[in-house]
């Protein structure tokens, strides 16, 4: 909870910074002017202002301040590949682990996957990326496991961790709710075609449904418009 709070707060704090127009190498507000302003205590401002400074968007001057890095054009480019990149991998992996796992799944792995699609879906009602890729991911990295597959769970842990650092680079806009709607949509058809069972359309589900997350990343400004697969 605690690690939620900083995470929040730093993201309403990179939204002040971008609503003063501050610039790279400009001073943030004080620690206790954020936390008058956001709400928040001093100990969860710290935190988060630590947290960015983890990332490279801020850096703190001792006796000086909270100036702000170099987040410009390029900064952001590169954020949107990376994302794009580890949404292009999950449309290619997820799918697999789709199909591969569909007629093997015990009773008790679809009831786990349910459990972390209502996750999700509680997630999702932020319109959060950071929450809704970990919740993403743990849905896949949850079929990955079940493999029994090393090399698949390695593969779907740095396809996680890939885009969850691309989403904090870019965290400030609210995921699009028809969008969202579009792909959660997508994504609980998929979890019925795999409790009957029928592994080719739930391969095609999948592909629907982390298209459909694509976009949504798209039109949020996220990931670049040629990094995902068309359906």
């Amino acid at each position: 909870m605690k690690q939620k709070a900083a995470h929040t707060a730093s993201e309403q704090i990179m939204k002040l910074v971008h609503s003063l127009g501050l610039t790279s190498g400009e001073r943030l507000p004080g620690e206790r002017d954020l936390a008058e302003r956001l709400g928040w205590s001093r100990n969860t401002v710290r935190e988060a202002i630590s947290a960015l400074a983890a990332r490279g968007l801020v850096e703190i001057r001792m006796r000086s301040g909270v100036y702000l890095c170099d987040s410009g054009p390029d900064a952001i480019c590169t954020g949107q590949r990376s994302c794009g990149d580890a949404v292009d991998a999950l449309t290619v992996l997820g799918p697999a682990l789709v199909e591969r796992v569909c007629t093997r799944c015990t009773d008790d792995d679809h009831e786990r996957a349910e459990r972390v699609t209502a996750r999700l879906g509680r997630a999702l009602v932020d319109r959060n990326p950071h929450d809704a890729w970990l919740g993403l991911m743990a849905f896949y990295g949850g079929l990955a496991q079940s493999t029994g597959n090393a090399l698949l769970e390695h593969s779907a842990e740095e396809v996680a961790t890939a885009g969850l650092r691309a989403c904090d680079v870019l965290a400030g806009n609210e995921l699009p709710h028809d969008a969202l709607q579009t792909f959660f949509a997508a994504h609980v058809e998929m979890l019925q075609a795999m409790r009957r069972r029928e592994r080719i359309q739930a391969r095609q589900l999948a592909e629907d449904s982390l298209t459909a997350f694509g976009r949504m990343l798209q039109v949020a400004g996220y990931a670049p418009q040629e990094a995902t697969h068309d359906a």
